[in-house]
């Protein structure tokens, strides 16, 4: 009896040491993980504030400038372009009509009554087609 009693003892010590060296194993993997995640993001902000910095560098207004001049040929207003008063700010003519079906604000065509007919005839050759 006793050496059965011992014998079933070593067995299970061998098994929950065989459990527990799994265990290690499995707990070393994981935390290998989250090192190698952490590394990951940690490298990852640094290059989001280096972009950000970049972003903030190339957003200026003179680098602005400059690159539209470079890439879209497009040059800043020379002072006669730029007003200096409101009022040199001009306005709608008051006898010109404005089509409210739109919408945006767009000068209605005078001959609205011609184009109509013009869409009418479109409509009915289509359907004759």
């Amino acid at each position: 009896m006793r050496k059965t009693f011992t014998f079933i003892a070593a067995i299970c010590a061998l098994m929950s040491g065989a459990a527990l060296l799994q265990l290690k194993l499995a707990v070393q993997d994981q935390a290998e993980r989250v090192a190698a995640l952490a590394d990951q993001i940690h490298e990852d902000e640094e290059s989001l504030r280096i972009l950000r910095a970049e972003f903030a560098h190339l957003t200026t207004p003179r680098s602005l400038q400059e690159q539209s001049i470079e890439n879209l040929a497009i040059m800043p207003p020379r002072p006669e372009q730029v007003l200096g008063n409101i009022d040199e700010i001009p306005f709608r003519r008051s006898d010109s009509k404005v089509d409210g079906s739109q919408s945006v604000l767009l000068p209605a065509a005078e001959e609205s009554g011609v184009n109509a007919e013009q869409d009418s005839t479109a409509k009915s050759e289509d359907q004759t087609l």
